[in-house]
């Protein structure tokens, strides 16, 4: 699904990514963790072609997106959920839905569907502006849900939520699952990693673990210490 082989950015003389490597397969949750500064935002930037890498490669469904052709395919196949909400405040969540349907060329039917998915129909007449955080980010989610993609990158998702909110975004993002859809999903939350099926770690502008969540489970657990000890650099 994802390839990122030797990737590098910079801003200026600071060097964000240093030659990252990474990969997410058809099918899988995959975390992306670090602390601030680590390159995180800018690697996804990358992925999604907001930002030109300096060096390196991004593969996505096998078509480069440096190519400008493919990254149009590539486009109308990837969801973005960002951290902030980037939708109408001043719309209902109905109107923000039916919106984004014009925008997709879909029937405003979709936004029906796509409310009911993510369980936000009791808010359907409510300005997006009065929502509580949990709310908000769900809207954000049917959003990025509305033209069914099959790749979705979200950023610190569930940083506005609530423990209660964000279960409920974790079951929406597992049925969302069922139907073949990947994830690349940027998290704070040690304890959300168990979640995913895999998680890179960056630190340094590279991938200092790439690799399965197995390792770091007992008794089907997340090992959370584990994590801390073997990376100390995450309590920077």
């Amino acid at each position: 699904m994802l390839e990122v082989k030797g990737l590098y950015k910079s801003y200026g003389k600071k060097a964000v990514l240093r030659g990252v490597d990474l990969e997410v397969r058809d099918g899988e949750i995959k975390g992306l963790i670090g602390v601030n500064g680590a390159g995180k935002s800018t690697l996804i930037e990358c992925v999604c072609g907001v930002k030109k890498a300096d060096a390196g490669e991004i593969l996505i469904f096998g078509k480069n997106n440096a190519d400008r052709k493919a990254r149009k395919e590539i486009k109308s196949s990837i969801g973005y959920m960002p951290q902030t909400f980037r939708l109408f405040n001043d719309l209902t969540v109905a109107e923000n839905l039916r919106y984004l349907c014009a925008v997709y060329g879909l029937p405003k039917e979709r936004s029906l569907d796509v409310m009911k998915t993510c369980h936000i129909e009791s808010e359907a007449k409510v300005l997006a502006g009065d929502l509580s955080g949990g709310y908000r980010q769900l809207l954000s989610m049917a959003g990025a849900l509305i033209h069914s993609p099959k790749f979705l990158i979200m950023d610190e998702p569930t940083a506005a939520m609530d423990p209660i909110f964000r279960r409920e975004f974790w079951n929406i993002l597992r049925d969302y699952k069922k139907g073949g859809a990947t994830f690349l999903v940027i998290t704070h939350y040690f304890e959300e990693l168990v979640e995913c099926d895999s998680f890179v770690c960056l630190a340094e502008g590279k991938a200092a673990f790439n690799g399965s969540i197995a390792e770091f489970k007992q008794d089907g657990m997340l090992n959370i210490e584990q994590i801390l000890n073997k990376y100390s650099f995450l309590r920077e």
